[in-house]
């Protein structure tokens, strides 16, 4: 497998920005509504938010996929604070349930204000807190 990676590392990876190009780049100009989280992204992170912001400007959903560490939360807070652009709004958040108590607390931490967070299990949800 790692022969066959570095032999075409190039071609495939033509072939992933043709079907999934980028939609924003480092040089893009950033939302001042990050200025104002209560924990700022990396700038890496910000390049995600951002994009994952603009997604949202044409389609209803849009997903934070990377490994564990890369600030997958912080980076779905970040662009749910920019495209609500200061109006209320309503987020479902679907991760893993072993992870919900974070999500509450990451939110809390990083939104202003953050309110009205809530759990809202299935009714036959067993791992309720």
């Amino acid at each position: 497998m790692q022969d066959y990676l570095r032999m075409f590392a190039g071609e495939l990876g033509e072939r992933i920005l043709q079907s999934f190009p980028a939609l924003r780049n480092a040089h893009d100009p950033v939302s001042p509504r990050l200025a104002t989280l209560l924990r700022k992204p990396f700038p890496a992170q910000t390049v995600a938010a951002m994009g994952v912001a603009k997604k949202w400007e044409t389609d209803r959903s849009a997903a934070v996929i990377a490994e564990c560490g890369t600030g997958k939360t912080l980076i779905s807070l970040a662009a749910l604070h920019v495209h609500s652009d200061g109006r209320p709004f309503t987020a479902i958040v679907m991760a893993p349930g072993h992870i919900t108590l974070k999500w509450c607390k990451e939110a809390l931490e990083t939104i202003p204000p953050a309110e009205g967070i809530s759990d809202r299990r299935s009714a036959g949800s067993s791992s309720g807190w």
